[in-house]
């Protein structure tokens, strides 16, 4: 159980509950990557290797035996771009193509069973550096920039079993570098920043696409772009993040049945363009960049609340 103490503004205090412990690292230091949970492993697949540059790398993680393995590279090297599993499927959604962060509009699963990558339909427009959370079997993609660096309000939901994408009811704050998570059937869109690094959003608005409407709920205690969050035990935790000339350590965790957030112990070392996933009840905190910028670590830190 999280002990909370309560605190001002509706935040409170997990600072002694729970610890970090260390995993196998990466077999090579990367930012920029994302990651998503298949039958109890992690994937992580593309971003930005250590020579700076865009990679087409995919690994998957065993937390049983706490051990990395190479699976097949992606199509092309791709970085900015989230994946997402629905039902048995990985899902590499768009992302970035080369070092000049072109938005592509991929849509890529990958066949467990032959270890290969396969093209499914585009999405509606090329779209990078956005962030995508499952709900009810669907993808469900949010924020990023398009061509011509355009942020982008526009949702997009995929359905695996028609192959089709279909608009949804715009975010109400248009952003990148945002991360999101899917609770109870909604979708929660964190943070990100209007692509200045020095106008990091707090903002946390949720999707309910039963409804196919948005609404505000309670802000983070920081703001942040270039994060990353997954789902343990029902709570949304959400870790690292750059400023301008800086990177965070903050984890700060959001518990969506009662529009609150938390403070928990800080990550080991800061960093962003990092990866988040969960298995059972540990959050595994993989790569990003330890300094702004471009900058690469191989780190992957454990949480066990």
């Amino acid at each position: 159980m999280r002990a909370a103490l309560p605190l001002l503004l509706g935040v409170s205090l997990l600072s002694g509950d729970g610890h970090w412990s260390t995993a196998a690292p990466l077999p090579e230091p990367i930012q920029e990557l994302s990651a998503a949970v298949l039958h109890g492993k992690i994937y992580v697949a593309g971003g930005i290797d250590g020579s700076s540059r865009p990679t087409a790398a995919a690994y998957r993680y065993d937390p049983a035996v706490n051990r990395w393995e190479r699976i097949a590279d992606l199509p092309l090297p791709r970085h900015h771009m989230p994946l997402a599993v629905a039902g048995d499927t990985l899902y590499a959604v768009g992302g970035l193509a080369e070092r000049t962060f072109v938005p592509v509009n991929t849509l890529w699963l990958y066949r467990e069973n032959g270890n290969r990558w396969e093209p499914r339909a585009n999405l509606p427009a090329p779209r990078g550096a956005s962030a995508v959370g499952v709900v009810n079997g669907k993808l469900i993609v949010v924020g990023g920039w398009s061509a011509g660096r355009r942020l982008i309000a526009a949702t997009a939901i995929y359905d695996p079993a028609t192959d089709h994408w279909r608009d949804a009811a715009p975010i109400p704050t248009p952003r990148d570098h945002l991360a999101a998570a899917a609770v109870g059937g909604v979708l929660y869109a964190i943070g990100g920043r209007p692509f200045d690094s020095g106008r990091n959003y707090d903002v946390v608005e949720a999707y309910d696409p039963a409804t196919d409407r948005w609404t505000r709920r309670a802000p983070m205690p920081s703001r942040r772009g270039g994060l990353a969050a997954a789902v343990v035990a029902g709570k949304i935790d959400v870790v690292g993040g750059e400023a301008r000339h800086a990177v965070f350590a903050n984890h700060e965790v959001y518990d969506p049945a009662t529009d609150r957030w938390a403070t928990a112990p800080a990550l080991p070392s800061a960093r962003h363009g990092l990866a988040a996933a969960a298995v059972g009840d540990r959050l595994y905190v993989i790569g990003g960049g330890p300094r702004p910028n471009f900058a690469q670590t191989d780190a992957v830190d454990v949480f066990t609340p």
